[in-house]
């Protein structure tokens, strides 16, 4: 078994399919309708990030869910072993040299920031992936800890739930889950300092996954309470299914709740450096030394 180092945690399913989504007639049908959309736009679909396009935008701007249909591109988009081979390459060495970055500048509840890091540098170095927003839940030894994306708002600055990048073969990359504000819990133990989950099991969505425990103290005792307050949820889950991550004791649940597409450039990213440093300081410092330049 290849050996785990510097707290990188892989998942240990097996991928259910070695190359792409499932060659299933409704997939194919949906990979070329979704290309016909993007050619009527006159969007180029040829490279990661064309969420930038003018026409992208423009559409987004009318509807905020127009972003789910790049999601949905980056998972149908067909793929080969080159590429996955590359991907799996290149995704531990961008998540090490973002780890190392919190650390440094103890740079703890930076999931937003540093998930639009990673989706910038990901796109630079030609690789597919999304950021999705959403709730990630982590039971162990009997107890559990929740980022839940149906929670008391904490006021101006901080946002409810948790965020995380999908780049197929990854469903989940997750380098801040460790580092969210556990406040001296010591059940920051049982996550990974860096999360790299491929093959993983889709799983039902409970409520318990999704809604703080303070909240659903309050509610009716209803399986499916979380469908009625969060009505999107349940569209959302159809294309971007709930995914469960274990790692020996610990259960880690992903429901995502949305795409989250990041509206600045890497330039612009964390600028004002509040905490940590600008976005393009990692690229220039930490990844073009280490990766080369862009594809």
């Amino acid at each position: 078994m290849k050996s785990i180092s510097q707290g990188e945690i892989v998942g240990e399913a097996k991928a259910k399919r070695l190359l792409g989504q499932p060659s299933t007639q409704a997939s194919n049908a949906r990979r070329t309708a979704m290309v016909a959309v993007f050619q009527e736009l006159d969007i180029d679909i040829s490279q990661p990030g064309f969420y930038d396009h003018p026409n992208f935008v423009v559409q987004e701007q009318k509807n905020s869910r127009f972003a789910e249909n790049y999601a949905e591109w980056v998972l149908l988009r067909e793929r080969d072993q080159d590429y996955d081979a590359r991907v799996q390459a290149i995704v531990p060495q961008v998540a090490k040299i973002l780890q190392r970055r919190i650390v440094q500048h103890n740079w703890h509840g930076a999931c937003i920031a540093m998930t639009a890091i990673l989706t910038r540098i990901l796109d630079r170095l030609g690789i597919w992936n999304i950021p999705m927003r959403g709730s990630a839940s982590v039971y162990a030894e009997g107890a559990s800890r929740h980022f839940a994306i149906i929670d008391q708002n904490e006021g101006t600055g901080f946002d409810t739930g948790h965020m995380w990048v999908i780049a197929p073969p990854y469903d989940i990359i997750d380098v801040t889950l460790h580092y969210q504000r556990w406040q001296g819990d010591t059940f920051q133990r049982h996550v990974p300092p860096i999360i790299l989950g491929m093959g993983l099991a889709s799983v039902k969505a409970r409520a318990q996954d999704v809604i703080a425990p303070e909240l659903r103290s309050q509610m009716p005792r209803d399986p499916d309470i979380h469908y009625k307050v969060f009505p999107d949820q349940r569209r959302v889950l159809e294309t971007f299914p709930a995914k469960q991550f274990i790692i020996s004791s610990t259960d880690i649940r992903y429901v995502p709740g949305g795409v989250s597409l990041p509206d600045s450039p890497l330039e612009r990213i964390n600028e004002e450096a509040r905490a940590g440093v600008p976005a393009i300081q990692i690229w220039t410092d930490d990844i073009l030394p280490t990766l080369g330049k862009p594809i």
